[in-house]
């Protein structure tokens, strides 16, 4: 389950200030390795620098793009001596949008990258080190994969116009389609192109397996075909319907969640007899099509409207409930032994209460899946370092190509 992480706000001394480079300056380095935002570093009389569309070795020149108190970040303009993991873009908003990090990148590499990325934040800690990385499992399609678009709508001159904000520059781009779109909703974004003055965001969800598409906000698009502001729209998952609600999460990757689904249930080696609970259970993907393989399945979801989704979309499952609550103040409550747990956080990671509450429900195995490693290997620590369980298993899975972003796939086993 994702969430949107800010990044910690810098207060330390300006390291910059010396350096006389101001946004279009250029000048040539040679890079160094990748870091955890999906950009190469590199210095400048002492000043780090944050380098986008660069690859560890190139010697390359680039351009500033901002400065920072504590970096310098810019972007490769020219490259002079290429890495043999660099490929041609296919995309003509790379580096302008700054929605992908990666393109750039043979997807090889990238997958090489994601697993070094896991294995970083696992090593960190000593309860841990004996934990290797499994090989990142890669995703069907590197393009075209995503069911759920989310666009800022200019201002002024770009009035109506859809499109990405630089996340660096600040500046408007505008576009005429997104390579990592499904097909539906670069065809919405055609149609609906200059047509939502007035508007500051658009968010376009299409099912990759259904004809179903949701369009926020309300407005009137009927003179371009488009139906707009309804709240529920249907993706298909293994041969199940799911019901999504437009403030209900869903994994934007339909097909690689189906290989994530295999993943999970063959880690878990369930035999049928087992209590298992689904916690942050979101609209019960992973309830219900686990829910063949137990004698009976909780899901925990704190959103309304993914309960009611999640309610709908198990209503002729007999061995499945639901709970409306936050896991932190649900777990702890439920009185029945539970042999097998589910953690799929959002990006901030489990609260410490839920870990405590794992502490004491011990269940056999806990299997928590993780957008964000950081917070996966400090919550794998607090599990691990109290000798109650032994993590067995880390699997990357791509769910978003082109991407610095991983989601992981973790199995502990109690111990004894």
């Amino acid at each position: 389950m994702a969430k949107y992480k800010r990044r910690r706000r810098y207060s330390g001394p300006d390291i910059t200030g010396h350096v006389d480079l101001n946004p279009g300056d250029q000048f040539q380095t040679t890079l160094s390795e990748i870091n955890d935002s999906g950009d190469t570093t590199s210095q400048i009389r002492g000043a780090p620098v944050e380098v986008s569309g660069g690859l560890p070795g190139e010697k390359v020149i680039v351009e500033v793009q901002k400065r920072f108190p504590e970096r310098i970040v810019a972007k490769v303009v020219e490259v002079l001596e290429q890495a043999e993991e660099r490929v041609e873009p296919e995309c003509k908003y790379f580096l302008t949008c700054s929605g992908c990090q990666w393109q750039h990148a043979s997807y090889d590499y990238q997958l090489r990258l994601k697993q070094a990325r896991v294995q970083r934040e696992i090593n960190k800690y000593q309860s841990l080190l004996h934990a290797v990385v499994d090989t990142t499992i890669g995703s069907e399609a590197q393009l075209g994969y995503r069911n759920h678009g989310r666009f800022t709508v200019g201002k002024k001159d770009d009035d109506g116009q859809i499109g990405y904000v630089n996340a660096v520059t600040r500046h408007f781009v505008k576009i005429d389609q997104c390579l990592l779109m499904n097909e539906p909703i670069n065809k919405t974004i055609d149609l609906a192109q200059g047509n939502v003055a007035g508007q500051t965001q658009m968010a376009i969800r299409a099912g990759s397996n259904t004809d179903s598409m949701l369009i926020q906000p309300r407005m009137d698009l009927s003179h371009r075909g488009l139906v707009t502001g309804e709240q529920h729209y249907e993706e298909e998952v293994r041969g199940f319907r799911f019901r999504v609600a437009a403030s209900s999460f869903f994994q934007v990757n339909t097909i690689q969640l189906s290989r994530a689904i295999d993943e999970v249930r063959d880690l878990l080696e369930l035999d049928g007899t087992e209590v298992m609970v689904d916690a942050y259970c979101g609209v019960g993907v992973f309830t219900v099509l686990l829910a063949p393989y137990v004698q009976k399945i909780v899901g925990i979801e704190e959103s309304a409207s993914a309960i009611q989704d999640a309610e709908l979309n198990s209503k002729d499952i007999l061995n499945i409930e639901f709970i409306e609550g936050k896991t932190e103040h649900i777990l702890n409550t439920l009185n029945k032994h539970i042999d097998v747990l589910l953690l799929d956080p959002p990006r901030v990671g489990c609260h410490p209460d839920v870990l405590d509450s794992v502490v004491k429900l011990k269940p056999e195995k806990v299997l928590m899946i993780s957008c964000e490693p950081e917070a996966m290997a400090r919550d794998l620590n607090l599990l691990c370092s109290t000798g109650i369980y032994n993590l067995e298993t880390i699997r990357p899975v791509d769910m978003f190509p082109q991407t610095r972003h991983v989601e992981t796939i973790s199995m502990l086993r109690i111990q004894g």
